[in-house]
């Protein structure tokens, strides 16, 4: 299933989410209104229950609805933070960027290959460091806020390709939209979970009351009272919760597989997630989460986090014999106890997360080589997990300076890692951006530039925006004054020559984009007509027509005819009215599109720009940034096939 086959995919599970809802509210009213019959509802006279009463269902009803509603709001409201918040909630500890441990490293290095290789942005990592069990789980809203965690025993325990097959695994989520799903799922549980909170409370609260209060017969048919309605509100509880929890489990089951077989696909190693699933199957805690609030998760999890009722009915995952046959099928059945802690002194520090290339002269050639490309294919590799993009990534990392590698660890160093990436070949426009730098971000940014100056002048092109990548996670820390000093800084050196190249548009709108995700990722208006954003992609398309192409309308001509349902309705405009103004707010405009709309834009962007199949390095990074504003991850380009 491609990326946006996937996108559609998982809109039609929220729908169907949102039934199961309704469905599950429901059964919760009608034992609600039994309980309030029973309780309220008797003829005094005859001792028979009235059962049909409109005004006792209609108030059953608005009050289950409110506060089912209520709570779900709130545990939406708690969680819409990112997937920070979510690794917090089960007490997750985020891991540095200049963590020395080893294991650490090798994790994040894991992590960092599959986010280049994927293309978005690098997601923050935590650690549970009080979780034995071997588990793990990406959270959050979108790529830009995602975040990814393992258990410590995991981190202790898998070799280096069975972590890559675990956090394959994660990735797959990351890219299939899952993890929204997730969240939707947690807080419409917690939603129907309240009543029987409720209840419970209550009947706690009787309990000290009891301990403390006299033996008042008058006070006793009161707390008769209270307990009847506390016993109610746990039955009608757990009945939802019941419900709740058949939800979770039936949403998460079948993703398990394909997340599995992403992660095949992507590694090119079935040994390295089946081996990480023979040692959960062989190890005595397996994926058990001890967190009390790892039941209201449990299906963001790699493997099953907490014992299950009823005969599996609340198993959020597939058996371990099943998934392993997925990948494995002639498994002979064996699972094996993993070593107490996973030797990896055998490792090298590159493949354990400490490499980087030397500064050497071959490597300060700064290729400008055309890429081979076709729009159709680069379209259909956003969200692919690919063994070639794999190595890919693994290739450009190793290529990194080293000491550009570790500008992206902080939050002070990756802000003048950006600035670096922006400074001109030209020595007159180079002395005149270190003095903007000096001046706008101060003389401690200025000295840490100084300091990068020889590695950034050894790196190549291609590698500067998967750097971008790698610094998000620190970027994001940012408190908004340093925030607006940064963005100042940034505007000041791209237009110190005064033009704008396509890379310095790209990296700021890259940036832009990811920032205002991270901090604030709520799901935009669905524009699901190409009519309704025709004129958005007249801008789009002519930009790039004047930008890129010698021959503007033909360019364009060829773009339009990727989109045949509006192509007599839209022609090219002048340069004034598609400039970089108008492209941003078109491009925002997009990004509130349906998945084919922005699918059939990227490849129409993608045929204006490279009319002759190949682009520049510069037009490839541009390309890639519009993706990424219309939150289409796109993995490097110029790979040959």
């Amino acid at each position: 299933m491609d990326f946006f086959a996937a996108q559609a995919q998982a809109r039609k599970r929220t729908h169907r989410l949102v039934l199961l809802f309704i469905l599950a509210v429901l059964g919760t009213v009608l034992a609600g209104y039994a309980a309030a019959v029973f309780l309220l509802n008797q003829d005094p006279q005859h001792g028979l229950l009235i059962w049909w009463d409109p005004l006792l269902l209609a108030w059953t009803a608005g009050a289950t609805t409110v506060v089912v509603g209520i709570a779900s709001l709130y545990k939406w409201s708690q969680l819409r933070a990112g997937g920070a918040a979510v690794a917090e909630l089960v007490g997750g500890r985020l891991v540095s960027g200049a963590t020395t441990d080893p294991k650490e490293r090798r994790l994040l290095n894991v992590v960092e290959e599959m986010a280049i290789a994927s293309g978005i942005p690098m997601p923050v990592v935590y650690v549970l460091e009080n979780e034995s069990g071997l588990n793990a789980f990406a959270a959050g809203l979108t790529t830009s806020d995602a975040a990814v965690a393992v258990t410590r025993g995991l981190l202790d325990k898998l070799s280096r390709d069975e972590l890559q097959g675990v956090i394959g695994h994660e990735f797959s989520h990351i890219l299939n939209g899952d993890m929204r799903l997730n969240v939707r799922i947690t807080a419409i549980v917690f939603g129907i979970l309240v009543i029987g909170l409720l209840g419970r409370g209550i009947l706690q609260s009787i309990g000290r009351g009891r301990g403390r209060s006299s033996s008042d017969d008058k006070k006793g048919g009161g707390v008769m009272v209270f307990l009847a309605v506390g016993l109610a509100l746990m039955i009608i509880g757990y009945i939802g919760y019941f419900f709740g929890r058949l939800i979770q489990a039936a949403v998460s089951r079948q993703r398990e597989f394909l997340a599995d077989a992403s992660a095949v696909q992507f590694t090119r190693n079935p040994e390295g997630i089946s081996g990480a699933l023979k040692k959960i199957g062989g190890y005595a805690l397996e994926g058990n989460i001890a967190d009390q609030h790892a039941p209201e998760i449990g299906h963001f999890f790699f493997a099953q986090a907490f014992k299950t009722s009823f005969s599996g009915l609340w198993a959020t995952h597939p058996p371990l014999a099943e998934r392993i046959r997925a990948v494995e099928a002639r498994w002979d059945g064996a699972v094996f106890s993993p070593p107490k802690i996973v030797d990896i002194a055998h490792e090298s520090s590159a493949t354990a997360g400490f490499g980087g290339s030397p500064l050497n002269g071959n490597q300060a050639a700064r290729s400008s080589a055309p890429l081979r490309f076709k729009p159709v294919e680069i379209v259909a590799d956003i969200g692919a997990l690919t063994k070639a993009h794999f190595r890919q990534a693994q290739t450009r990392l190793a290529s990194i300076p080293l000491p550009l590698r570790e500008a992206t660890r902080a939050a002070s160093t990756a802000q003048v890692l950006v600035y670096g990436l922006l400074l001109s070949d030209n020595p007159a426009s180079r002395a005149q951006q270190h003095a903007l730098i000096q001046k706008h971000a101060g003389t401690d940014s200025a000295t840490v530039l100084a300091s990068l100056d020889a590695a950034l002048r050894a790196l190549a092109p291609e590698a500067r925006l998967p750097l971008l990548q790698l610094a998000f996670p620190v970027l994001r820390e940012l408190k908004s004054t340093v925030l607006a000093r940064f963005t100042t800084t940034l505007d000041a050196l791209m237009h110190a020559d005064n033009r704008v190249t396509p890379f310095e548009y790209a990296l700021q709108k890259m940036l832009q984009r990811q920032l205002t995700l991270a901090a604030n990722p709520r799901p935009q208006l669905q524009y699901d007509s190409f009519g309704a954003v025709r004129r958005e992609i007249a801008i789009v398309l002519s930009a790039l027509a004047h930008l890129s192409a010698k021959n503007s309308p033909a360019a364009f001509a060829e773009g339009t005819a990727q989109i045949p349902v509006i192509r007599n309705q839209i022609t090219l405009l002048d340069p004034d009215a598609s400039g970089l103004d108008q492209l941003d707010f078109a491009l925002d405009k997009l990004a509130g599109s349906a998945w084919p709309i922005k699918q059939r834009v990227l490849v129409a962007a993608g045929h204006v720009i490279a009319s002759d199949s190949t682009i520049t390095v510069e037009e490839g990074e541009l390309y890639r940034a519009i993706a990424a504003t219309l939150d289409c991850p796109m993995p490097m380009l110029g790979l040959a096939n």
